[in-house]
């Protein structure tokens, strides 16, 4: 009896068309977490932002509870954007550098929903004050984090594509080009939105292109 030992270039095939998808799903996910509850401005006083969370318990822990697993999918299509960009013809550090952009982005999540689950965990015993500096954590922090690991990751990235070629050399030029607009003093605004779009581009991308056999390195 004979065992059939798959290839790599049957693996890495069959991930070309696993994987992009759970990029789509880490941003259905982000945005999701985003959108079902949005916390106070914080300049608004903090008798206001106490009553928010005492009153939208329920907003906040669904959004909370989205976070994990936005981070788990996340992680997953993180590790395989790596493997990707680490191909033969590219140094392996463009790779490495463009996951550690991901990691830092999964910590902006453990981050923003760890702060959420707090401003929830027991609202009676909230206190106005507390509330308020949470409320300022959540509402700056996360926006930071994010726009550090965006500008990490799609310039590495970016310059990955460039080099390798094995991407639209157009993409390549594109993620450079907006991970330096997302590391700017201004681009905390502008990241978090942008990874979800970068993302979903670079998935779709990818979609449409099977790996080059013995095109991925390791």
């Amino acid at each position: 009896m004979t065992s059939v030992t798959e290839s790599p270039s049957m693996v890495s095939g069959r991930w070309s068309k696993v994987a992009p998808p759970l990029g789509l799903i880490f941003v259905v996910l982000v945005a999701a977490s985003a959108s079902v509850a949005s916390t106070p401005n914080t300049s608004n006083s903090p008798a206001s932002i106490l009553a928010f969370f005492q009153t939208h318990t329920g907003q906040v822990r669904a959004s909370a509870f989205l976070v994990p697993p936005a981070v788990v999918f996340g992680l997953f299509w993180f590790a395989y954007l790596r493997n990707w960009l680490q191909r033969d013809d590219v140094h392996e550090r463009w790779g490495a550098i463009a996951f550690a952009g991901g990691i830092l982005f999964a910590v902006t999540g453990a981050v923003a929903g760890g702060v959420e689950f707090a401003l929830v965990d027991t609202p009676a015993h909230l206190t106005a004050s507390t509330a308020t500096a949470l409320n300022f954590l959540e509402g700056d922090v996360p926006f930071i984090l994010a726009s550090m690991a965006f500008g990490v990751m799609a310039i590495a990235a970016g310059i990955a594509i460039i080099k390798s070629r094995s991407l639209p050399t157009w993409l390549g030029v594109f993620s450079v080009v907006v991970g330096i607009l997302g590391a700017l003093p201004f681009g905390d605004f502008f990241a978090l939105p942008a990874i979800g779009v970068w993302t979903l581009l670079v998935a779709g991308v990818m979609w449409f292109r099977s790996d080059p056999e013995g095109a991925l390195a390791g």
